[in-house]
């Protein structure tokens, strides 16, 4: 019986010569699906927003100025958040220029979406918008945006270029994590952050151009990205982040400015084709397996201002033949130069207080040691390998041989001569 009185009203509706925007199907008080597409009424406001409909959205969505709902024309403001969210059968979308916002996650996961223009009036993107829009290659961004949220283009695989608008100055955390085929991005002259994780796993990421006004770049920002092989730290920027480049693996030059005064752990981990490092007097912090895995590094100059080698810095640095250690240096963690296969000869500095467990493990080639303190520094019995301490030569200084013969670890060198002057 429903069902025909609904084709009455639908009868009399084109009789009356209204268009199809008029019919209105109610599924709550404040809910109506007009065209296919569910909003959210507001009748006295005469407003509407697109929200999430009982199925999933499919085919070529347009997204009109106005409806009209019982006799009333409402006015399209707005996008709710999940509106299309894992509605992979759609491939196109059409704004209307009144949509004032965009609500989280409205379009994650249209895997089938391959572009979209926003409107004029947007001035903010909200996070994850087009998350895992798997086959999203072209976005057309109002030049009045100004700002994005967290995780925008998230997984969005088949983004090859993106120039953000003039006005953005941060670029929010994971904005591009996972977009795999992204090659080149154009940052705005005006920014200033670059939140972690933004360019995570962006592995087909070659140059990025990093604006002279950044001042802070979070962790894990260029993690993963295998394609990238040169970086140029802009003046303003005082730490490398954890994560940085961990697992870039055809870094090969990086340009680190004088205003860099900390590493933080893990920053170049795995960066195999980094084949030297130059740190400036201002870096006094070097975090815990900052370089390891580096296995094409040949040398290091460490300055003066550093006091602490931390455990696993240099972890596996096959290739890495001699550094320098600094004169203001007190400890040595463990693991610290452990696999560094090619090291040959070590300068203890006067400074030097503590050696760690397996900071020189399997450092086979290392048959000189050379120690200017009459009084013997801290090792354990593993700090360096068996290898060292039956063939090595340890170079004390002219008198105190017997410091380092009588000292319960020292003594297990066999060779302790005195040095030369």
């Amino acid at each position: 019986m429903r069902t025909i009185q609904r084709f009455v009203i639908l009868m009399l509706v084109l009789g009356t010569g209204l268009t199809a925007d008029a019919i209105n199907i109610k599924l709550k008080k404040d809910q109506a699906v007009v065209d296919g597409i569910t909003y959210t009424i507001n009748t006295k406001k005469q407003t509407a927003s697109v929200v999430k409909g009982q199925e999933l959205y499919v085919g070529d969505i347009v997204i009109p100025e106005k409806i009209v709902v019982d006799s009333v024309t409402c006015y399209v403001e707005s996008i709710s958040a999940n509106a299309f969210k894992g509605c992979p059968g759609v491939t196109s979308v059409t704004i209307a220029d009144g949509i004032l916002k965009i609500g989280s996650s409205a379009f994650e996961g249209c895997a089938s979406l391959t572009e979209i223009t926003i409107p004029a009036r947007i001035q903010e993107l909200p996070s994850d918008l087009f998350k895992d829009c798997a086959s999203l290659t072209s976005v057309n961004l109002p030049e009045n945006l100004k700002k994005m949220s967290t995780g925008t283009f998230q997984g969005c695989k088949s983004l090859a270029d993106f120039t953000f608008p003039a006005n953005i100055t941060e670029i929010p955390a994971s904005t591009f994590a996972e977009c795999s085929e992204l090659k080149y991005v154009t940052l705005p002259s005006g920014t200033k952050k670059i939140g972690s994780s933004v360019f995570k796993n962006c592995t087909g990421l070659e140059y990025i151009d990093i604006p002279t006004g950044v001042s802070s770049i979070g962790n894990s920002a260029f993690e993963g990205c295998v394609s990238l092989r040169e970086f140029r730290f802009p003046a303003g920027v005082s730490e490398i982040p954890a994560n940085m480049f961990r697992g870039c693996s055809e870094l090969k030059g990086v340009d680190i400015s004088n205003s860099v005064s900390k590493i933080e752990h893990d920053a170049f981990n795995g960066c195999s084709s980094l084949d030297s490092i130059s740190l400036s007097n201002s870096v006094s912090s070097i975090g815990s397996s900052a370089f390891e895995g580096c296995v094409s590094m040949k040398g290091v100059r460490l300055p003066n201002s550093v006091k602490e080698i931390p455990s696993s810095a240099f972890k596996g640095c096959a290739s890495l033949a001699a550094i320098t250690l600094p004169n203001s240096l007190l400890k040595i963690g463990s693991s610290a130069f452990e696999g560094c296969a090619s090291l040959a000869a070590l300068t203890l500095p006067l400074s030097l207080k503590e050696i760690g467990s397996d900071a020189f493990e399997n450092c086979n080639s290392l048959m000189d040691i050379y120690c200017g303190s009459a009084t013997p520094v801290k090792i354990s019995g593993d700090s360096f390998s068996k290898t060292t301490q039956k063939e090595a030569i340890v170079h004390v200084k002219k008198g105190f041989t017997n410091n380092y013969n009588l000292d319960k670890q020292w003594k297990k060198f066999l060779n302790v001569i005195n040095m030369d002057n």
